[in-house]
């Protein structure tokens, strides 16, 4: 009763309650049933060959009739169904505009006092780059490549409540890897969209497994999606060899192309939800019976309005060692209303990565 009655005691109204609804039944005048009398004469017509053929061949006619209103239905209920299926895509899928970004002689240098490797800053409206620093420079991105994993699962994925049974397969790696995870279970059936969520929020590298085995069949076969991906944007410095952001070689990008990523991202309606959430629980399970509360590693560290005359309205971290702490975000001017990209990758540990981010949005989201 707590999760409806907000922890309040209400078991004395309840008895009484059940008390006089009791006394209510026992008062209660009990109806006699009705008794029909039975009429003595029953009459017998007797029918002729003529009239009972016809009447048979009515009685024909009527059937066929209502096989073939049916089938009609049918196939009216089926394409409404076939329809239904399309807009649930639709709604889903988004096509985006085509993000390329412009450097001129207004744009200035990140400052000393952000110790990214690379980063850019990006005014959405028309395309300017800012401010950047190596923006071209390739770099491991870390988790923040869970942003493509998103985007190339959402466009994939058909029914947001279809499931996907985790198994050991997936999570026992992820254990010896020491992958950041959501806390999905062997034998637990995950919806997508809590796959969704547990690969964004907390990071979950068992999320973006579950999605990759899901829509792909394997995780090579969806890193070739991305990969598709990457080519379909132009992003000529990035490429992808797993769906987690776990160090390898062949996982690289730049400041520039994550920032097109996340506007890609932002774009979709259901990513730039997803990459905008601070905390969601996950429906419940005989695994998980309460759930799985999730909390965005983003907005575990600030709430987005330091910028005081900006708002970082989402995003994603990224850490590997041979990284270092990488953070995406879009955000938007509070006085002007113009929304900006802002890419970090590489600065030193957690607190110079975040507060650089508020940083930038101070300096440069007017």
């Amino acid at each position: 009763m707590s999760d409806f009655f907000g922890d309040k005691q209400y078991n004395d109204y309840f008895e009484k309650l059940n008390s006089r609804l009791d006394n209510e039944q026992k008062e209660r005048p009990v109806l006699k049933p009705k008794t029909v009398k039975k009429k003595g004469l029953y009459k017998v017509i007797r029918l002729r060959r003529g009239f009972l053929a016809l009447a048979l061949i009515l009685v024909f006619a009527v059937i066929v009739t209502a096989i073939a209103t049916g089938n009609k239905n049918d196939e009216k209920l089926s394409l409404q169904s076939d329809e239904t299926v399309t807009d649930k895509k639709e709604e889903t899928v988004e096509k985006p505009k085509k993000v390329d970004y412009v450097a001129d002689e207004n744009t200035v240098k990140i400052p000393d006092s952000n110790d990214a490797k690379t980063a850019i800053v990006v005014r959405r409206s028309d395309g300017k780059i800012v401010a950047e620093r190596n923006a071209h420079e390739k770099i491991y991105p870390a988790s923040t490549l869970k942003i493509m994993t998103l985007l190339v699962a959402v466009e994939n994925i058909i029914d947001l409540n279809d499931t996907f049974t985790m198994t050991y397969e997936i999570t026992d790696p992820l254990f010896v890897a020491d992958a950041s995870v959501a806390g999905f279970l062997n034998g637990e059936k995950v919806t997508m969209r809590d796959l969704l969520y547990g690969m964004i929020l907390p990071s979950g590298a068992d999320g973006a497994m579950g999605l990759a085995v899901k829509i792909a069949g394997s995780e090579e076969a969806f890193v070739e999606l991305m990969n598709k991906k990457v080519k379909e944007m132009g992003l000529e410095n990035t490429h992808f060899t797993n769906v987690s952001g776990l160090h390898s070689e062949g996982n690289y990008s730049t400041a520039y192309d994550m920032a097109i990523i996340t506007d890609y991202a932002y774009q979709n309606k259901l990513c730039r939800e997803v990459l905008s959430t601070y905390q969601y629980t996950t429906q419940k399970t005989p695994q998980n019976p309460n759930g799985i509360l999730l909390s965005s590693t983003l907005f575990s560290y600030m709430y987005g309005n330091e910028a005081e005359t900006a708002e970082i309205l989402g995003g994603k971290t990224g850490y590997v060692n041979e990284a270092g702490y990488c953070v995406c975000t879009f955000g938007k001017a509070n006085e002007s209303g113009e929304e900006y990209i802002a890419v970090t990758m590489g600065n030193s540990s957690k607190w110079p990565a975040f507060y650089g981010q508020i940083d930038l949005y101070k300096e440069f989201a007017k």
